[in-house]
């Protein structure tokens, strides 16, 4: 976990518009190029509001120094965007969208319940190591 900034760092906040617009863009392609949709202005708005807050939230904690939390999210975000861009090839009669989005906040949730859960974890190690 070397390539992350260290806790309380302003890098933090340097990551939160970089990873707001890297996560856009990938919204953006599964939208726009994937599925094939018109561009829409109020689904641009959207999608951009949704991943500047998972951003603020996601860098906050990190910036607090929740590390584990911020590694673990990201990679069910990776994932539940690998998922959502998978659907996007299956036959789904028009489903295909809705399933995509579903599957990636599922995963995404399920990261931060696993990394919440890691970093209690190594808090009570922590703690019992001190004891």
């Amino acid at each position: 976990m070397e390539f992350m900034p260290p806790t309380r760092s302003s890098r933090w906040f340097l990551w939160i518009p970089c990873y707001a617009l890297l996560l856009w863009l990938l919204f953006i392609l599964h939208r726009y190029v994937l599925l094939g949709q018109t561009a829409n202005g109020t689904f641009l708005l959207r999608f951009a509001l949704l991943s500047l807050v998972i951003s603020t939230i996601l860098n906050s904690c990190g910036w607090l120094g929740a590390r584990l939390l911020w590694l673990i999210t990201t990679g069910g975000i990776i994932i539940g965007l690998g998922l959502m861009f998978i659907y996007s090839y299956r036959d789904m009669s028009g489903w295909e969208d809705l399933a995509g989005f579903l599957t990636f906040a599922i995963f995404m949730l399920g990261g931060f319940a696993l990394g919440l859960l890691a970093e209690v974890v190594q808090w009570l190690m922590k703690r019992l190591r001190k004891s």
